[in-house]
């Protein structure tokens, strides 16, 4: 079997593939499909999942995290690159820098699949289901994780650590948030990124980030400017579409990650 690869990002990426198809999954979380773009490069399967939808229709509240998520499962997706737009909550973090994330901050929002006697086969022949506790000691996978840093080290404005933190959007945060954040250890504050992390560990799926910081943070400069967002992650993408490239062709068929260690226990 091909190795499938998923890459899951907003506006600024839907160019990624060359010659794409759309596929459209049907997926036990939602009455609509999740629309998915697919294309074989160099004898890998690429997927590109619009996180926001079809047209960055759907703002960040609203995202239906679990079908997304699901929908890679179906495709037998086993690896997942995600990229993200950021604020800083840090000011040595800067705008146009990039950060690796190894680990984050999440009050905000329950979710799981693992509810209402939801259970889920594997290819492998195994089924989980009940209540299930998934260990989040590595929240991003080590291996995608090792091979982003290679790239990213070469990349003069890059952090190979950093901690998000999950605000529940879509408005911006306040600057006593902030500071709240600042006091827990959060190096960068965003909308999406963890319940994607969340439910690829779930799945099974290795799953890691590089988030793009777009702005400072609410308390941290005058105003913060959703244009603004816009306009340097934009600035930024063709760069990161060669680090994601470059860091394809690093990863290997075999893992040694943990990502799955809880489907056999």
């Amino acid at each position: 079997m091909k190795e499938a690869l998923c890459i899951i990002g907003g506006s600024g990426f839907y160019d990624f593939l060359p010659s794409p198809s759309e596929k459209l999954v049907e997926t036990p979380f939602s009455p609509e499909p999740v629309v998915i773009y697919y294309s074989e490069v160099d004898n890998r399967d690429l997927y590109f999942l619009p996180r926001h939808g079809k047209g960055h229709s759907i703002p960040p509240h609203r995202i239906n995290f679990r079908a997304n998520i699901y929908a890679l499962h179906h495709l037998s997706i086993s690896r997942v690159l995600s990229t993200s737009a950021v604020g800083s909550a840090q000011i040595e973090i800067r705008p146009g820098t990039y950060v690796l994330l190894d680990q984050f901050i999440d009050f905000i929002r329950p979710i799981t699949f693992f509810e209402d006697g939801f259970s889920v086969k594997f290819t492998d022949g195994h089924e989980l289901s009940g209540v299930v506790h998934t260990d989040m000691t590595q929240p991003y996978c080590t291996d995608l994780r090792h091979h982003i840093s290679e790239v990213l080290s070469q990349i003069p404005h890059s952090r190979l650590h950093g901690t998000y933190c999950c605000a529940a959007g879509p408005r911006f945060e306040t600057p006593a948030e902030i500071k709240a954040f600042q006091s827990m250890g959060g190096d960068v504050v965003g909308m999406t990124n963890s319940s994607e992390a969340i439910l690829c560990r779930e799945l099974g799926i290795c799953y890691s980030s590089i988030a793009v910081v777009t702005n400072f943070a609410a308390g941290l400069q005058q105003q913060v400017n959703h244009q603004e967002v816009i306009d340097l992650f934009n600035q930024r993408a063709s760069e990161l579409k060669n680090i994601l490239n470059d860091v394809i062709e690093l990863i290997p068929p075999n893992k040694t990650c943990s990502c799955r260690s809880h489907l056999s226990e």
